[in-house]
């Protein structure tokens, strides 16, 4: 005899099932725990984020606010809470590919609390593939650096973003722990995740520390209809770097492995990084502009001009030398001399004469100067040159120089 009462109630089962199983289960990662330091499951916390949340409301929404009353309202998502974090979309054991994601939680009334996930109200955003130390290129799967990825990865750089409810993805967030639920004191149920995020960031802007988080989706006052999201560390941070950089010394920071290739992806405008030959120039750090050009390597070697950048002998003298703006050979006309301290004049200031007694005394000084302090004495020319103009210098070498070298007029630098 068939049981009406079993197929009923089967029935009744299998359509709420759906309304209940919410959340998803997630991309199960819990065999990579000991490749991110063995996280432990904890239960029941509130938040603790420091600076692992992005976006607009990042030092607002960052949990352990009022569920029913008083809630930042950046925090609310219709009717629940929620934080932006950049969060784990894929990871191995070598590293992982964080993008920005809302987290946020939903309830029933009277009933359980489950975690969501979703992109930022602004659409799905540039994702960040971000390696252990000696590990690179694609899925950080190389060992051999190629390449370099020099743009910066700062908690600024999310400035614009905001929380969305949808699109949601959580059975694509890959997770260490899923769907497992916990009364924390309450009547009902509340989920509890445990996902990879950025748990800070670099002042460099070359890499992030990440690190596993225990996701609460949080439930309070039994009538209310709100969830709430709490978040919090539960496992040791790792050292993270971009594509062409690896950790310093000491550990807390990454650096390149390459300097030149990573210097030529940060090339100043105008400056082609092909314009570049490493056998004959070296790279030159613009702190203005926030990034390299290039100089000749060899003393007496320069640019012929702004759109000859090939090193080519300039001859060093009163009257000629490289350009500090931009290594290009600088030659003064007659009456004048190069000075590279002088920018405001194209490096070129008007020569002043001095005399025998100038070349031997110092400017307005006399036989009557102490001995040591005629320059005369002095046998380093740049050292003379400056007693000729200004004084003998209190750490200049002294030594007697040719009295030959006195029977001349010449011309230095004012």
């Amino acid at each position: 005899m068939i049981n009406i009462k079993k197929i009923f109630l089967s029935l009744l089962v299998t359509q709420i099932i759906p309304c209940v199983a919410i959340a998803g289960g997630g991309v199960q990662i819990n065999n990579l725990k000991g490749s991110w330091k063995n996280p432990i499951m904890t239960y029941c916390q509130m938040s603790n984020l420091g600076n692992a949340t992005i976006g607009r409301y990042k030092d607002t929404c960052k949990g352990n606010y009022s569920i029913d009353a008083n809630s930042p309202s950046a925090c609310v998502l219709g009717d629940d809470m929620g934080i932006l974090m950049m969060v784990a979309r894929e990871v191995n054991e070598n590293g992982a590919r964080f993008c920005p994601t809302t987290i946020y939680a939903e309830k029933k009334k009277k009933g359980n609390a489950w975690t969501l996930y979703s992109e930022p109200a602004q659409g799905t955003q540039t994702c960040y593939w971000l390696c252990k130390p000696g590990f690179g290129g694609e899925s950080c799967q190389s060992t051999t650096p190629a390449g370099c990825d020099s743009t910066l990865i700062r908690r600024e750089d999310f400035n614009n973003l905001t929380m969305a409810r949808d699109p949601q993805f959580e059975d694509a967030i890959p997770m260490f722990h899923w769907n497992e639920y916990q009364g924390c004191g309450a009547n009902k149920g509340q989920e509890h995740d445990m996902i990879l995020a950025i748990s800070d960031w670099l002042p460099s802007g070359h890499g992030v520390y990440a690190a596993p988080f225990s996701i609460r989706a949080r439930r309070e006052a039994w009538k209310s209809k709100r969830g709430g999201i709490e978040a919090w560390p539960t496992g040791e941070a790792t050292l993270l770097c971009k594509n062409g950089y690896t950790a310093n010394a000491a550990g807390n920071d990454c650096e390149p492995i390459d300097e030149t290739a990573c210097a030529l992806t940060q090339m100043c405008s105008n400056w082609p990084s092909n314009g570049f030959d490493e056998s004959t120039m070296s790279l030159d750090y613009n702190d203005n502009m926030g990034c390299y050009t290039y100089r000749c390597r060899e003393k007496g070697y320069a640019f012929p001009s702004s759109t000859d950048r090939t090193c080519q002998p300039c001859t060093e003298n009163l009257r000629g030398g490289a350009s500090p703006a931009d290594g290009v050979c600088i030659q003064c006309d007659i009456g004048y001399i190069f000075d590279e301290t002088a920018s405001g004049s194209g490096y070129c200031v008007q020569a002043a004469g001095y005399d025998k007694t100038d070349m031997q005394y110092g400017t307005n000084q006399s036989k009557e100067t102490p001995l040591n302090n005629q320059c005369w004495m002095i046998a380093e020319a740049e050292e003379y040159s400056d007693c000729v103009k200004n004084g003998v210098s209190s750490t200049a070498t002294v030594v007697r120089a040719s009295s030959a070298a006195l029977q001349k007029t010449t011309y230095v630098a004012n």
